[in-house]
């Protein structure tokens, strides 16, 4: 081969390999050249988008880890009394919460804190159900209530517990409890029902609301506006900076009209025995006592009750937890008298001379109906005055006759009786004020002249509550006027002056000035004449008006079936009654007392109200009488001392037992 046959070399890339260079392996470098460059371009593409057109993003992201919103529940407003004493307060307590995003592993930490504070495994269920459709970092109540105990322990091994933190709320606190428990009512934990239906920048799950009494029926104003802050946390989720904070506004105290030394009396004058008693200022309608018997403590609410607590307190047989002043339902029996005459007189069926005569019972139909003063022979003749003073139901018998159930009726609701009385508590019974269109719509039947004659001394269908008694009463006591309770005084906002309550509503009551003074001079002689039927009620240097009433829960007869009073089962006897206003000239005070299966009313209901009554004027108890003294043995005499011889004699001893001077 000639050396213009040698073939040239190869050229790569535009450049002819070098003597001894292999092709492959230049390839092989120009190849990962490429690869790394496509890689680095990836690469710089990426933190291009990352950093700036998504920089924003991941910065909101990483702050939204690291700030976060804590909410700030605020404690209610307090309750205090007409003097300014304290009846229901906050103190604080600590609750044990989870933060769900701080959670990764809910098996091991349910196993911890059961180990740890006893907390069951539905507990914590609860809690995740109660998270859903909420911000993760949003902390949910576990338990309320932790006690010292329980709180150490948390602290200690709070490292073992992601997401768990203690929270220090504040819990209601009652100071008065068994004396005013029906008023203020108590606290339960909102459920999740209430919670959907609640406004939720309001509440949040683990919120206390009112479930009784003023706690339920002033929540809005009692419940406060809630605050939040802006904390920045760190890996752990412990607070390390205070970013911004809207404080939690309390809520409005309450000042309420009764005052807890009437309260105090009413519960020492009724004692164990079941009833309730109403009092309110006949001028404006205030109430100035409302007691129920028995009571309750609303502290067991706050702090939990077990299974069998609640269910001994549900099963009670005496209802603790039913307010018998506004809800208890009883036939008035005579007290419903003041109705009858109103509306007699009224309606002109009777006047002030109209005399019955009272012969111990009265004739009609097939039967006599009796008057309570049977057995020693009636009244005789009795005007109304006398017929008020004594009781008697001849009078009334005849008065209701002449009226008609339809007329008692509209004088009944004109006292305030049949319906609710418009008092700032839930759970309110209207009564029962029955007329002919009730009968023949409840029962498909006419009614019965004789029913009128029941229905006048106040033992038909007639169904009242305590503090319609009390307000019946005020109207007598301050000259026509239907007053509308009121418990609240003056409402007082955070920081803020005390507002006062608006001003009662009061309805005239059509009924001459002479006829209510005539009813009032009969309800005088109830308490302070002879032969008046609760002269039990009497005080010094006070009139006090009157009515007494005895309602009957079962027939006569079979009342009488069991012999003495004291065979009767507790359940059947009647129930006793006393309304009473004072001072008789100028009125500040109306009370209506019913003391349920308790016998009669001049003797059992009338000093309760009596009680209450020197509770307000200020009157010092009676002392009570003292046991007359046990006769003293008298003393053997002593034998005298023989003289000695030359002795002087001895002087006699004094009986023994006896000092010098007696």
């Amino acid at each position: 081969m000639s050396l213009g046959q040698i073939p040239k070399p190869a050229s790569v890339g535009g450049r002819g390999l070098e003597p001894g260079e292999n092709p492959n392996v230049r390839k092989a470098l120009l190849t990962a050249a490429v690869v790394v460059g496509l890689a680095l371009m990836v690469l710089l593409g990426r933190l291009w988008y990352l950093q700036l057109l998504k920089g924003e993003y991941f910065r909101l992201l990483s702050e939204n880890n690291r700030i976060r919103l804590v909410d700030l529940a605020p404690s209610r407003g307090l309750i205090f009394d007409s003097e300014g004493r304290l009846l229901a307060d906050n103190r604080p307590a600590f609750t044990l919460a989870v933060i769900p995003e701080d959670v990764a592993d809910w098996a091991t930490l349910t196993r911890r804190l059961h180990n740890l504070v006893g907390l069951e495994p539905e507990e914590v269920a609860k809690a995740r159900r109660a998270a859903q459709g909420q911000p993760p970092f949003k902390p949910v109540v576990l338990r309320n209530h932790l006690d010292r105990e329980q709180l150490a322990l948390v602290e200690t091994f709070r490292y073992e517990l992601p997401g768990v933190k203690v929270l220090v709320r504040y819990q209601r606190a009652y100071l008065a409890p068994r004396l005013a428990s029906h008023v203020i009512g108590y606290l339960g934990e909102i459920n999740q029902e209430e919670l959907e239906k609640s406004n939720r920048a309001v509440y949040r799950m683990g919120d206390w609301v009112g479930r009784y009494g003023l706690e339920k029926s002033r929540e809005r104003v009692l419940h406060g506006r809630r605050g939040a802050r802006q904390v920045e946390v760190d890996a752990l989720g412990r607070e390390i900076k205070l970013l911004k904070e809207v404080p939690a506004s309390r809520g409005a105290d309450l000042t309420l009209s009764i005052n807890l030394d009437l309260q105090k009396a009413a519960a020492k004058a009724l004692g164990d025995r079941v009833g309730a008693v109403a009092a309110l200022d006949p001028r404006d309608g205030k109430v100035l006592c409302l007691y129920s018997s028995p009571a309750f403590d609303p502290n067991d609410f706050i702090t939990g009750m077990t299974t069998e607590e609640w269910k001994k307190l549900s099963d009670d047989e005496r209802h603790p937890l039913k307010d018998r002043s506004i809800s208890g339902m009883y036939p008035p029996g005579s007290t419903y008298k003041i109705i009858t005459s109103a509306a007699g007189l009224a309606e002109g069926a009777i006047n002030l001379t109209t005399s019955f005569f009272c012969a111990g019972q009265m004739p009609f139909g097939r039967r006599s109906y009796l008057c309570w003063a049977y057995k020693k022979g009636g009244h005789g003749h009795t005007d109304i005055h006398k017929a008020i003073r004594e009781s008697c139901d001849v009078f009334f018998y005849k008065t209701g006759l002449k009226l008609g159930v339809d007329r008692l009726a509209k004088w009944a609701r004109a006292f305030g009786l049949g319906r609710p009385t418009g008092i700032s508590l839930p759970h309110e019974s209207p009564g029962l004020v029955p007329d002919s269109k009730w009968k023949k719509k409840r029962f498909k039947e006419a009614w019965q002249e004789g029913e009128t004659l029941s229905l006048a001394i106040g033992q038909s269908f007639t169904l009242v509550t305590p503090l319609q008694l009390a307000r019946m009463t005020a109207v007598v006591a301050n000259g026509g006027m239907l007053v509308t309770p009121t418990l609240v005084k003056t409402v007082t906002p955070p920081g803020g002056e005390p507002v006062p309550a608006p001003e009662p509503v009061k309805t005239r009551v059509p009924i001459a000035p002479e006829h209510l003074k005539t009813i009032v001079s009969g309800l005088s002689g109830v308490v302070n004449e002879p032969h008046g039927t609760a002269r039990r009620a009497r005080l010094p240097g006070i009139t006090v008006g009157g009515k007494t009433g005895t309602a009957q829960v079962v027939a006569l007869k079979f009342e009488k079936s069991f012999g003495k009073a004291e065979n009767v089962p507790w359940k059947y006897r009647s129930h006793a009654l006393f309304v009473a206003f004072a001072p008789v000239e100028n009125p500040t005070i109306a009370v209506g007392v019913v003391v349920e299966h308790g016998g009669h009313g001049g003797s059992d209901a009338a000093p309760v109200a009596a009680a209450v009554m020197r509770a307000y004027f200020g009157i010092p108890e009676p002392e009570p009488p003292q046991p007359p003294q046990a006769a003293q043995p008298k003393p053997k005499p002593q034998p005298k001392a023989k003289p000695t011889p030359k002795a002087k004699p001895q002087p006699k001893k004094k009986p023994a037992g006896r000092g010098a001077g007696a």
